[in-house]
């Protein structure tokens, strides 16, 4: 049991290092760029942004959890697998140049023809990425992967702050979605070399690709799910309630997802390598699995707490006093974070249980809470509600999900360690009840006083984790050497 934790602890430790370095970047690339463009602007993009996301999505194929789970690839296979990804985005690429002009009549976006070739580049250097990013990910590089990523984000600020000042307006936001995966293409190629797997090169053998369809027609299906339940809410706020109101929801949800980000999304990619190894004993999963859990439902309540009570102050430090009107929003969407941060982590538990068909079933069951959330907050026409639909949906679906990890994947009747995962998660939902709701005035915040009012509250916590962890620490060797 004390293997796979410091296994665990080990590839979670190095995914956290590159992924918080990486972080830091794009929070400090956003607080620039909400300066320098219009919520038009992003909402403009954000709603392209969607159809992007999908193609990268349909490039990667599900395919990348595949080549983690499959035991050794030869270089025949590798080779060819890597041509199948240049088919491949080639072929999405010409698919996106084709149905974009179709969604931006349907949303009634002007002028995005230069957009739309920019942006289907993007789409076929995401798909050729699949393989040396999966590469990577299997010998658990994390920290590799961050530089890579940290140096194509910062190219790619460059380029974008250079081009706004060359009076290109949107479309400088456009080439950075572009220049960001060709630099991750270039760094994750070179990188590879040291790899099992080794530098992806051109083959002949394509058919390579077909036997990981079988591990990945699932995951796939389960991300096309997911994608649409999570985006489809930006499409029809864009066509029902126009592009600025969704550049507004659009970094609201940005706002909300930063936990996620900082904390779930920089952990997952570390447990499917690490928990594969173990995927013949289910009960050592179980429970290493949990207390991770318990960890990240904690760091959810401390983060949701915090950002539902200083959401003013946290927009106005990243985007500015012309942001300030999301921060209702932001403040219902923050309720959420803890759900959503124990839910985000259980992808990489199925994928390393080899159960990516029971994720799909669930995938099922998500889109179609998610979807008739979103559609009854569009019908009544208020974001307001939208948000709060939104919550309940993912709470509906940390239920269901955990359901079956319980009954169909572990095969367990073990309720304790889910009951007060729950009573975790659910936490953060009393901070409804102490809410006091005061209209916002703009000219009433400056930088001094909103960084004074966060760093009050983060500043004390640090220092008393930083306790915890030193005495801990202290105790452990105490005991190692005494006992």
């Amino acid at each position: 049991m004390s293997k796979i934790n410091n296994e665990l602890n080990k590839g979670i430790l190095h995914s956290l290092i590159g992924k918080y370095s990486l972080y830091i970047l794009q929070i400090t690339s956003l607080a620039i760029l909400a300066r320098l463009f219009t919520p038009n602007d992003f909402g403009t993009l954000a709603a392209l942004q969607v159809l992007i996301l999908f193609f990268q999505l349909l490039a990667t194929s599900g395919l990348g959890p595949a080549i983690i789970h499959k035991d050794s690839i030869n270089d025949e296979e590798r080779d060819g697998i890597f041509s199948a990804t240049l088919i491949i985005g080639l072929m999405l690429s010409l698919l996106f140049i084709y149905i974009t002009p179709v969604l931006a009549n349907w949303l009634e976006l002007m002028n995005v023809n230069l957009l739309t070739y920019v942006l289907a580049l993007s789409v076929f250097f995401s798909a050729i990425s699949m393989l040396p990013l999966a590469s990577l990910q299997k010998d658990t590089q994390f920290i590799i992967i961050g530089k890579a990523e940290i140096m194509a984000e910062l190219i790619a600020l460059m380029v974008c702050i250079l081009l706004y000042f060359m009076g290109l307006g949107v479309v400088a936001l456009a080439i950075k979605i572009l220049v960001t995966p060709i630099g991750r293409f270039i760094f994750y190629h070179r990188f590879s070399n040291n790899t099992e797997i080794g530098k992806a090169k051109i083959g002949i053998k394509i058919s390579s690709i077909i036997p990981l369809f079988a591990i990945a027609k699932f995951q796939l299906g389960f991300n096309i799910l997911n994608f649409f339940s999570r985006n489809l809410d930006t499409l029809l706020v864009a066509k029902y309630f126009g592009v600025t109101t969704v550049g507004f929801y659009e970094k609201t949800y940005q706002i909300m997802r930063y936990p996620l980000q900082l904390f779930t999304f920089a952990i997952t990619p570390a447990l499917q390598p690490v928990l594969t190894r173990y995927k013949s004993q289910p009960d050592i999963i179980f429970t290493a699995y949990y207390q991770l859990a318990y960890k990240l439902s904690f760091l959810g309540i401390l983060t949701a707490t915090i950002m539902f009570w200083y959401a003013n102050d946290i927009i106005f430090i990243l985007f500015g006093s012309q942001w300030l009107a999301v921060s209702e929003l932001l403040k219902i969407l923050a309720l959420s974070i803890p759900v959503q941060m124990v839910l985000s982590s259980t992808g990489g538990l199925y994928q390393a249980m080899g159960a990516t068909k029971h994720m799909f079933y669930c995938g099922i069951f998500s889109s179609i809470v998610n979807v008739s959330a979103i559609i009854f907050g569009v019908y009544i026409g208020d974001m307001t509600v939208l948000c709060s639909s939104l919550v309940a949906a993912f709470i509906l679906n940390y239920i269901q999900c955990f359901y079956v990890l319980h009954r169909f994947v572990f095969k367990v009747k073990r309720l304790k360690p889910f009951i007060i995962l729950s009573s975790f998660v659910l936490t953060s939902l009393l901070n409804i009840f102490f809410d006091q709701t005061e209209s916002i005035k703009p000219d009433s915040f400056n930088y001094a006083d909103s960084f004074y009012n966060i760093a009050n509250v983060i500043v004390p916590l640090a220092l008393i984790f930083l306790f915890v962890f030193i005495i801990r620490r202290k105790v452990r060797l105490f005991l190692n050497d005494y006992l």
